[in-house]
């Protein structure tokens, strides 16, 4: 991940429900609207954001013009809809047009119309992004920085949306684990681990994906990662498979090249010093 697709993320986290302006959200101040876009969509593209887009340029479509021009008493479409496809008609134009539609009213008429194939948006221009849940889990589990050199030269703030941020996490998680009942012989306690698989199940899942994804005893992490990541926390992970190796039942190799997968698979693995354990053996 790039330092300033980073910081944008950060800076996401200090704003109210993890939902901020574009301007807001600008790694630096010397950032233009223009690259801070283009950013938003390429993290939107690994699904850490959800972007809230508004239509600056649109045209008709021509499924839009075949139903201007037909017989039809009753269109499928409201007056304001009718009006849209009126205005853009014959050429290319910006909803600023649509003097008959209340402004509040537009980008809801427009984003309809482009949903149903009526109209085309040419132009567009990101207002707002929210960090998915998917983001939430990639900074909380997953971001490894493979570059032990690189200076981030993060803000305090940043940091501090950070913190703040597993703090929020780990207290929600504290008030929603269900606590300890004690019990009268012979009966289980309510709160018990057993949700968690045990290390037999784990070697039992890593074969059953082996097989699933035909990686010949090769099995990428990120594979077993995906099935626990809801059971297990990244550090519960880890150790699990440590145990395994250390009872001699899996070995656990380096990734020697990081071409072939994305960033996110590549943060699946488990960052040692020099290297990245990546592929699970089954001795």
């Amino acid at each position: 991940m790039e330092t300033k697709e980073l910081k944008v993320l950060l800076k996401l986290l200090g704003c109210e429900g993890y939902r901020g302006k574009l301007g807001e959200i600008k790694p630096n101040s010397k950032t233009t609207i223009a690259e801070a876009q283009s950013l938003c969509k390429k993290l939107a593209d690994r699904d850490l954001l959800e972007l809230t887009a508004e239509v600056t340029k649109f045209k008709i479509e021509p499924a839009g013009k075949t139903l201007l021009n037909s017989d039809i008493e009753d269109l499928p479409l409201s007056e304001e809809s009718i009006n849209v496809l009126n205005a853009c008609a014959e050429k290319t134009i910006q909803p600023s047009v649509l003097k008959k539609i209340l402004k509040e009213q537009r980008q809801t008429i427009l984003q309809d119309l482009v949903d149903r194939g009526f109209v085309k948006a040419v132009e567009s221009k990101i207002v707002s992004v929210t960090l998915t849940e998917r983001g939430k889990v990639f900074l909380r589990d997953e971001y490894v920085d493979m570059s032990t050199r690189r200076n981030l030269q993060l803000m305090a703030s940043q940091l501090t949306n950070y913190l703040q941020f597993m703090r929020t996490w780990l207290s929600d998680k504290s008030i929603s684990a269900t606590p300890s009942i004690p019990t009268t012989s012979g009966e289980k306690s309510l709160a018990t681990s057993a949700d968690k698989p045990t290390d037999d199940e784990i070697l039992a899942l890593i074969r059953k994906l082996d097989r699933e994804f035909n990686t010949d005893n090769y099995l990428p992490i990120y594979h077993l990662r995906a099935k626990l990541q809801p059971l297990m926390i990244r550090d519960e992970f880890d150790n699990a498979l440590y145990r395994l190796e250390g009872e001699d039942r899996i070995q656990l190799s380096s990734l020697q090249e990081a071409l072939h997968y994305t960033p996110e698979q590549v943060a699946a693995g488990i960052n040692q010093v020099n290297e990245i354990l990546f592929f699970i053996i089954v001795n």
